[in-house]
């Protein structure tokens, strides 16, 4: 793996917004943690393109609630945004993957 992994306390002093987890198979897949004054605040985001497809909201919003703010589990996301194409067009196959599946 190339990048380090961090904490979620290390993420917010460095005022990195957006990790994920490495073993999330998608991609796209990423938490948006609030920093304030350095620290993770309360509430996160979770940024899925499967969201859409479960009808779900995007971003899902929950509180922030881990056992250790320390473990160094995360990788900062450098991926696509929800506004990109790349992120819209993922949205629209688990969109089309759940529209089929409703069907049988």
């Amino acid at each position: 793996m190339s990048e380090k992994l961090i904490s979620i306390n290390q993420a917010a002093a460095q005022g990195i917004e957006r990790v994920r987890l490495p073993v999330w198979k998608n991609q796209f897949n990423h938490l948006k943690i609030d920093v304030i004054n350095g620290k993770p605040g309360p509430w996160t985001r979770l940024y899925s393109p499967m969201n859409k497809g479960l009808g779900n909201k995007e971003p899902v919003g929950m509180l922030f609630i881990i056992v250790n703010y320390d473990a160094k589990d995360y990788l900062p996301y450098n991926g696509d945004l929800p506004d990109s194409e790349a992120y819209k067009a993922e949205e629209a196959h688990f969109v089309e993957a759940f529209k089929r599946q409703d069907t049988k």
